[in-house]
């Protein structure tokens, strides 16, 4: 069947969340408390909330499907941490069966892609300080690490994230 990538909307929340905890499952496996990790689920109230900030545009979707389910999405916005300015990639995540298939890849083409046309000069991210798998991704997609470092923000433990940056103003210009 191959793989897509298309834009998100409500409707997809509860695919989303769950895509979002078998990932952090698998990706933050030694990086995360085990017991924490054990204790993800998908809550029907999570489903609503998810699917309520999705309608009100509290951040713009793409969903990455694979052999008709699906596999992966991207979350992107405006910055949201004071002091930083221009577009930020909220999530990237992909289920592992699906990793170095290029999903990721093009999920995240088309979130920069959403980002630049909707007029931000540079995207940030944060990713967990020891995922040295997504840091890779991200420096081979041409982030750069900025130096700003802070603990990942809902989580009941401290988990340190270091932020990432990457210029989308047009090459040559």
């Amino acid at each position: 069947m191959g793989a897509f990538v298309r834009d998100g909307h409500p409707d997809d929340a509860e695919d989303v969340l769950r895509v979002r905890t078998e990932t952090w499952k698998t990706a933050y496996r030694g990086l995360l408390p085990q017991d924490y990790l054990d204790d993800l689920r998908v809550e029907p109230r999570a489903v609503e909330v998810w699917r309520g900030r999705l309608s009100c545009g509290a951040g713009r979707l793409v969903i990455g499907e694979a052999d008709g389910e699906v596999a992966g999405f991207g979350l992107f916005g405006p910055a949201r941490d004071e002091g930083l300015t221009g577009g930020e990639i909220y999530a990237i995540y992909v289920l592992s069966a699906h990793w170095s298939t290029g999903l990721g890849s093009a999920l995240m083409d088309r979130s920069v892609a959403r980002l630049r046309e909707m007029g931000y000069a540079e995207a940030g991210l944060w990713v967990l300080e020891g995922n040295a798998r997504a840091r890779a991704f991200y420096e081979r997609f041409g982030f750069t690490a900025s130096g700003l470092v802070k603990d990942a923000e809902g989580l009941p433990f401290p988990a340190p994230e270091v932020h990432y940056r990457l210029s989308l103003a047009a090459s040559g210009a």
